[in-house]
Protein backbone atom coordinates (compact mmCIF):
# COMPACT_ATOMS: atom_id res chain seq x y z
CA UNK A 1 0.00 0.00 0.00
CA UNK A 2 1.22 3.48 -0.83
CA UNK A 3 1.60 5.12 2.59
CA UNK A 4 1.53 8.62 1.10
CA UNK A 5 -1.77 8.27 -0.73
CA UNK A 6 -4.59 9.79 1.33
CA UNK A 7 -7.53 9.54 -1.07
CA UNK A 8 -9.93 6.65 -0.45
CA UNK A 9 -11.11 4.79 -3.54
CA UNK A 10 -14.88 4.50 -3.07
CA UNK A 11 -15.87 3.19 -6.47
CA UNK A 12 -19.63 2.93 -7.04
CA UNK A 13 -20.45 4.61 -3.73
CA UNK A 14 -24.13 5.39 -3.93
CA UNK A 15 -25.74 8.67 -2.88
CA UNK A 16 -25.98 8.87 0.88
CA UNK A 17 -29.45 8.51 2.35
CA UNK A 18 -28.73 11.55 4.51
CA UNK A 19 -26.85 13.96 2.21
CA UNK A 20 -26.53 16.69 4.85
CA UNK A 21 -24.94 14.33 7.38
CA UNK A 22 -21.46 15.61 6.52
CA UNK A 23 -20.65 19.31 6.84
CA UNK A 24 -17.51 21.04 5.59
CA UNK A 25 -16.56 24.51 6.83
CA UNK A 26 -13.69 26.40 5.23
CA UNK A 27 -12.64 29.18 7.63
CA UNK A 28 -9.37 30.03 5.89
CA UNK A 29 -6.65 28.67 3.65
CA UNK A 30 -4.24 27.42 6.31
CA UNK A 31 -3.30 23.74 5.83
CA UNK A 32 -5.05 22.67 9.04
CA UNK A 33 -7.87 20.14 8.89
CA UNK A 34 -10.09 19.79 11.95
CA UNK A 35 -12.21 16.65 12.33
CA UNK A 36 -15.29 16.20 14.48
CA UNK A 37 -16.39 12.56 14.24
CA UNK A 38 -19.29 12.84 16.69
CA UNK A 39 -20.65 16.30 15.94
CA UNK A 40 -24.34 15.42 16.04
CA UNK A 41 -26.97 12.99 17.27
CA UNK A 42 -29.08 12.78 14.12
CA UNK A 43 -30.98 9.57 13.35
CA UNK A 44 -31.64 9.54 9.57
CA UNK A 45 -35.14 8.64 8.44
CA UNK A 46 -33.75 5.73 6.43
CA UNK A 47 -32.50 4.09 9.63
CA UNK A 48 -35.87 4.22 11.36
CA UNK A 49 -36.36 4.15 15.12
CA UNK A 50 -33.45 2.90 17.22
CA UNK A 51 -35.71 2.67 20.25
CA UNK A 52 -33.60 5.17 22.21
CA UNK A 53 -35.22 7.96 24.20
CA UNK A 54 -34.47 11.58 23.40
CA UNK A 55 -32.85 11.90 26.84
CA UNK A 56 -30.38 9.12 26.03
CA UNK A 57 -29.78 10.29 22.49
CA UNK A 58 -28.61 13.74 23.58
CA UNK A 59 -26.23 12.50 26.26
CA UNK A 60 -22.70 11.26 25.63
CA UNK A 61 -23.70 7.90 24.16
CA UNK A 62 -25.36 9.65 21.21
CA UNK A 63 -22.69 12.20 20.35
CA UNK A 64 -19.73 14.17 21.72
CA UNK A 65 -21.44 16.95 23.65
CA UNK A 66 -19.92 20.36 22.86
CA UNK A 67 -17.29 19.02 20.45
CA UNK A 68 -18.87 20.50 17.31
CA UNK A 69 -19.11 23.97 18.82
CA UNK A 70 -15.47 23.89 19.94
CA UNK A 71 -14.37 22.59 16.53
CA UNK A 72 -16.29 25.31 14.70
CA UNK A 73 -14.79 28.08 16.85
CA UNK A 74 -11.31 26.56 16.69
CA UNK A 75 -11.45 26.33 12.90
CA UNK A 76 -12.21 30.04 12.75
CA UNK A 77 -9.39 30.91 15.15
CA UNK A 78 -6.87 28.75 13.28
CA UNK A 79 -8.13 29.75 9.81
CA UNK A 80 -8.49 26.11 8.84
CA UNK A 81 -11.03 23.70 7.37
CA UNK A 82 -13.34 21.52 9.44
CA UNK A 83 -15.28 18.34 8.60
CA UNK A 84 -18.26 17.40 10.78
CA UNK A 85 -20.25 14.15 10.97
CA UNK A 86 -23.77 14.84 12.23
CA UNK A 87 -25.11 11.27 12.31
CA UNK A 88 -25.30 9.78 15.80
CA UNK A 89 -22.59 7.38 16.82
CA UNK A 90 -25.43 5.00 17.77
CA UNK A 91 -26.32 4.63 14.07
CA UNK A 92 -22.68 3.89 13.25
CA UNK A 93 -19.54 5.17 14.91
CA UNK A 94 -17.33 6.65 12.20
CA UNK A 95 -14.37 6.44 14.59
CA UNK A 96 -14.56 2.66 14.86
CA UNK A 97 -13.46 -0.02 12.42
CA UNK A 98 -16.48 -1.19 10.42
CA UNK A 99 -17.99 -4.47 11.64
CA UNK A 100 -16.16 -4.27 14.95
CA UNK A 101 -18.37 -4.74 18.03
CA UNK A 102 -18.45 -1.01 18.83
CA UNK A 103 -19.06 0.12 15.25
CA UNK A 104 -22.84 -0.28 15.62
CA UNK A 105 -23.18 -0.75 19.38
CA UNK A 106 -25.98 -2.99 20.66
CA UNK A 107 -25.44 -1.45 24.11
CA UNK A 108 -23.69 1.76 25.19
CA UNK A 109 -22.84 2.72 28.78
CA UNK A 110 -25.57 0.43 30.07
CA UNK A 111 -28.21 1.64 27.59
CA UNK A 112 -29.60 -1.07 25.32
CA UNK A 113 -30.07 0.06 21.70
CA UNK A 114 -33.03 -2.00 20.41
CA UNK A 115 -32.53 -0.95 16.78
CA UNK A 116 -29.00 -2.34 16.83
CA UNK A 117 -29.89 -5.74 18.25
CA UNK A 118 -29.20 -8.69 15.91
CA UNK A 119 -28.70 -6.33 12.99
CA UNK A 120 -28.35 -8.23 9.73
CA UNK A 121 -25.10 -8.04 7.77
CA UNK A 122 -26.95 -6.37 4.90
CA UNK A 123 -28.36 -3.69 7.22
CA UNK A 124 -24.95 -3.08 8.76
CA UNK A 125 -23.39 -2.81 5.29
CA UNK A 126 -26.08 -0.30 4.33
CA UNK A 127 -25.13 1.93 7.25
CA UNK A 128 -21.47 1.66 6.28
CA UNK A 129 -22.30 2.77 2.74
CA UNK A 130 -24.72 5.51 3.77
CA UNK A 131 -22.99 7.12 6.75
CA UNK A 132 -19.49 5.79 7.43
CA UNK A 133 -18.00 6.00 3.93
CA UNK A 134 -19.31 9.47 2.96
CA UNK A 135 -17.71 11.03 6.03
CA UNK A 136 -14.35 9.40 5.43
CA UNK A 137 -14.53 10.21 1.75
CA UNK A 138 -15.04 13.88 2.67
CA UNK A 139 -12.03 13.78 5.00
CA UNK A 140 -9.88 12.09 2.37
CA UNK A 141 -10.89 14.61 -0.29
CA UNK A 142 -9.88 17.52 1.94
CA UNK A 143 -6.50 15.90 2.59
CA UNK A 144 -6.11 15.24 -1.13
CA UNK A 145 -6.97 18.88 -1.85
CA UNK A 146 -4.09 20.07 0.32
CA UNK A 147 -1.73 17.45 -1.06
CA UNK A 148 -2.70 18.49 -4.58
CA UNK A 149 -1.56 22.00 -3.66
CA UNK A 150 1.79 20.60 -2.59
CA UNK A 151 0.99 21.13 1.11
CA UNK A 152 1.08 18.69 4.03
CA UNK A 153 -1.96 19.35 6.25
CA UNK A 154 -2.01 19.13 10.03
CA UNK A 155 -4.90 16.99 11.31
CA UNK A 156 -6.64 18.09 14.52
CA UNK A 157 -9.33 15.79 15.94
CA UNK A 158 -11.73 17.10 18.59
CA UNK A 159 -13.72 14.83 20.90
CA UNK A 160 -15.41 15.13 24.28
CA UNK A 161 -16.01 12.64 27.08
CA UNK A 162 -18.24 12.21 30.09
CA UNK A 163 -16.91 13.05 33.55
CA UNK A 164 -18.07 9.70 34.96
CA UNK A 165 -17.99 6.32 33.22
CA UNK A 166 -18.26 2.73 34.41
CA UNK A 167 -18.22 3.78 38.04
CA UNK A 168 -15.08 5.89 37.73
CA UNK A 169 -14.63 9.66 37.98
CA UNK A 170 -12.42 11.31 35.36
CA UNK A 171 -10.63 14.31 36.84
CA UNK A 172 -8.93 15.51 33.66
CA UNK A 173 -10.51 18.57 32.09
CA UNK A 174 -8.70 18.06 28.82
CA UNK A 175 -6.67 15.22 27.38
CA UNK A 176 -4.13 14.98 24.58
CA UNK A 177 -3.77 11.66 22.77
CA UNK A 178 -0.62 10.72 20.89
CA UNK A 179 1.43 7.74 19.72
CA UNK A 180 4.81 7.96 18.05
CA UNK A 181 4.52 11.40 16.48
CA UNK A 182 4.81 14.00 19.27
CA UNK A 183 5.71 16.96 17.06
CA UNK A 184 2.47 18.72 17.96
CA UNK A 185 1.37 16.81 21.06
CA UNK A 186 4.66 17.51 22.88
CA UNK A 187 4.60 21.33 22.76
CA UNK A 188 0.82 21.44 23.25
CA UNK A 189 1.04 19.31 26.41
CA UNK A 190 3.81 21.56 27.72
CA UNK A 191 1.73 24.67 27.03
CA UNK A 192 -1.35 23.19 28.71
CA UNK A 193 0.60 22.15 31.81
CA UNK A 194 2.29 25.55 32.05
CA UNK A 195 -1.07 27.30 32.30
CA UNK A 196 -1.49 25.93 35.81
CA UNK A 197 -5.29 26.16 35.76
CA UNK A 198 -6.18 22.85 34.13
CA UNK A 199 -6.03 19.17 35.03
CA UNK A 200 -4.39 17.83 31.87
CA UNK A 201 -4.39 14.22 30.74
CA UNK A 202 -1.38 12.90 28.84
CA UNK A 203 -2.99 10.02 26.94
CA UNK A 204 -5.93 10.26 29.36
CA UNK A 205 -8.79 9.43 29.67
CA UNK A 206 -7.96 7.23 26.67
CA UNK A 207 -4.49 6.15 25.69
CA UNK A 208 -3.36 6.68 22.12
CA UNK A 209 -0.72 4.04 22.77
CA UNK A 210 -3.44 1.38 22.83
CA UNK A 211 -6.36 2.65 20.75
CA UNK A 212 -6.60 5.84 18.74
CA UNK A 213 -9.84 5.08 16.98
CA UNK A 214 -10.22 4.64 13.25
CA UNK A 215 -10.16 8.21 11.94
CA UNK A 216 -6.75 9.42 13.09
CA UNK A 217 -5.15 6.01 12.60
CA UNK A 218 -6.37 5.74 9.02
CA UNK A 219 -6.14 9.32 7.78
CA UNK A 220 -3.15 10.67 9.73
CA UNK A 221 -0.99 7.93 11.23
CA UNK A 222 -1.12 5.57 8.26
CA UNK A 223 -0.15 8.41 5.94
CA UNK A 224 2.31 9.96 8.47
CA UNK A 225 0.60 13.35 8.52
CA UNK A 226 1.23 15.65 11.51
CA UNK A 227 -1.70 15.33 13.90
CA UNK A 228 -3.12 15.65 17.40
CA UNK A 229 -6.30 14.46 19.13
CA UNK A 230 -8.04 16.40 21.90
CA UNK A 231 -10.52 15.03 24.43
CA UNK A 232 -12.41 17.66 26.44
CA UNK A 233 -14.58 16.80 29.45
CA UNK A 234 -18.16 17.50 28.47
CA UNK A 235 -19.19 19.41 31.57
CA UNK A 236 -16.58 22.02 30.62
CA UNK A 237 -18.15 22.76 27.23
CA UNK A 238 -21.91 22.45 27.64
CA UNK A 239 -22.35 26.24 27.68
CA UNK A 240 -21.20 28.89 25.21
CA UNK A 241 -18.78 30.39 27.73
CA UNK A 242 -16.97 27.08 28.15
CA UNK A 243 -16.89 26.49 24.40
CA UNK A 244 -15.29 29.89 23.82
CA UNK A 245 -12.78 29.32 26.64
CA UNK A 246 -11.55 25.96 25.36
CA UNK A 247 -11.45 27.06 21.74
CA UNK A 248 -9.26 29.97 22.83
CA UNK A 249 -7.04 27.74 24.99
CA UNK A 250 -6.53 25.20 22.22
CA UNK A 251 -5.84 27.90 19.64
CA UNK A 252 -3.24 29.53 21.90
CA UNK A 253 -1.51 26.19 22.48
CA UNK A 254 -1.60 25.20 18.81
CA UNK A 255 -0.41 28.46 17.30
CA UNK A 256 3.31 28.10 18.14
CA UNK A 257 3.76 24.62 16.60
CA UNK A 258 1.56 25.57 13.64
CA UNK A 259 3.79 28.58 12.97
CA UNK A 260 6.78 26.25 12.64
CA UNK A 261 7.03 25.41 8.94
CA UNK A 262 9.00 22.25 9.73
CA UNK A 263 5.80 20.78 11.18
CA UNK A 264 4.30 20.51 7.69
CA UNK A 265 6.31 17.42 6.80
CA UNK A 266 5.58 13.71 6.83
CA UNK A 267 6.59 11.90 10.01
CA UNK A 268 9.65 9.72 9.49
CA UNK A 269 9.08 7.42 12.47
CA UNK A 270 6.70 4.61 13.39
CA UNK A 271 3.30 5.58 14.78
CA UNK A 272 1.00 2.69 13.86
CA UNK A 273 -0.36 0.20 16.42
CA UNK A 274 1.70 -2.93 16.98
CA UNK A 275 -1.32 -5.16 17.56
CA UNK A 276 -4.76 -5.62 16.10
CA UNK A 277 -3.93 -4.62 12.55
CA UNK A 278 -5.48 -1.89 10.47
CA UNK A 279 -8.19 -2.59 7.96
CA UNK A 280 -7.80 0.09 5.34
CA UNK A 281 -11.26 0.49 3.85
CA UNK A 282 -9.95 1.73 0.50
CA UNK A 283 -12.48 -0.25 -1.51
CA UNK A 284 -16.20 -0.48 -0.92
CA UNK A 285 -17.02 -2.81 -3.80
CA UNK A 286 -17.37 -5.88 -1.57
CA UNK A 287 -20.10 -4.22 0.50
CA UNK A 288 -23.60 -5.09 -0.65
CA UNK A 289 -26.00 -3.60 -1.52
CA UNK A 290 -24.45 -0.58 -3.21
CA UNK A 291 -27.52 0.34 -5.18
Amino acid sequence: MNEDKSEIDLADLRQAACPDAVEIVEAGDRPVLLLCDHAGHRIPDAVGELGVSRANLVRHIGWDVGAAAVTRSLASRLRGTAVFNHVSRLVIDVNRRPRSYTSIPPISDGCVIPGNQQLSEAAADQRICDYFLPYHKAVARQIARFRGQGRIPVIVAVHSYTSHLNGEDRPWQIGVLWRGDRRIAGPVLTALHERGDLVVGDNQPYSGQREFGFTITFHAQRTRLPHIMFEIRQDEITEAEGVARYARILAECLEPPLEDQDIYRLFDGDNLPTTGGLRAWRHAGHISPLG
